[in-house]
């Protein structure tokens, strides 16, 4: 079985205008961040984590956190290969101050459209290599990621190409969805 976990709401401004250099600036603050310590949030996903025989979580300091929140009884593996699909930098021809909302919707379709260190093929390959990693993980029992919205979407897709099943598959914060061989019948 592999269960994705994502990460708890980082303690982080979530909205206002910025000019371009704000949001370089909040795109650092933003990796850097913590989560809030909301039990009530994450008690389905500490309750999960217990079947787990190994966690495995991204390098970024929102997992780790959350990770730690968990207080899984498992050993905890750290692999940048399960960071966040990383946003680009703007563009310096990219003038004027737009809310936040806005800046994020062009820098990640800036992404899809190939901008940026890793723009969206090359993080499908990686996506695609950490399926096939999480699977040869799953072969010795249950493994739990502690990850990102648009990463997890984007390894879900490859490991139901491989035959895996997930009964839910939304992305909220805290959320754990559960992928097995087998299909679960409500």
């Amino acid at each position: 079985m592999i269960i994705l976990i994502r990460h708890g709401k980082p303690v982080c401004k979530r909205g206002g205008w910025m000019t371009r250099e704000q949001l370089i600036n909040w795109l650092k603050a933003y990796d850097e961040a913590i989560v809030y310590d909301e039990p009530l949030s994450y008690a389905e996903a500490k309750e999960k984590i217990k079947c787990a025989s190994v966690v495995l979580v991204s390098s970024l300091a929102r997992a780790r956190h959350s990770a730690s929140l968990l207080q899984p009884l498992s050993p905890i593996e750290e692999h940048k290969w399960l960071n966040e699909a990383p946003l680009p930098q703007p563009p310096k021809w990219m003038k004027g101050v737009y809310p936040l909302w806005m800046w994020l919707i062009l820098l990640r379709l800036l992404w899809f459209c190939g901008y940026g260190e890793e723009p969206y093929t090359k993080t499908k390959q990686r996506a695609m290599k950490a399926a096939q990693q999480l699977v040869h993980y799953a072969r010795t029992g249950t493994v739990v990621v502690i990850g990102h919205g648009w990463f997890h979407l984007l390894v879900s897709r490859q490991l139901r190409r491989y035959g895996w099943f997930a009964k839910k598959k939304k992305w909220a914060y805290w959320e754990a969805v559960t992928l097995s061989l087998t299909r679960r019948t409500p």
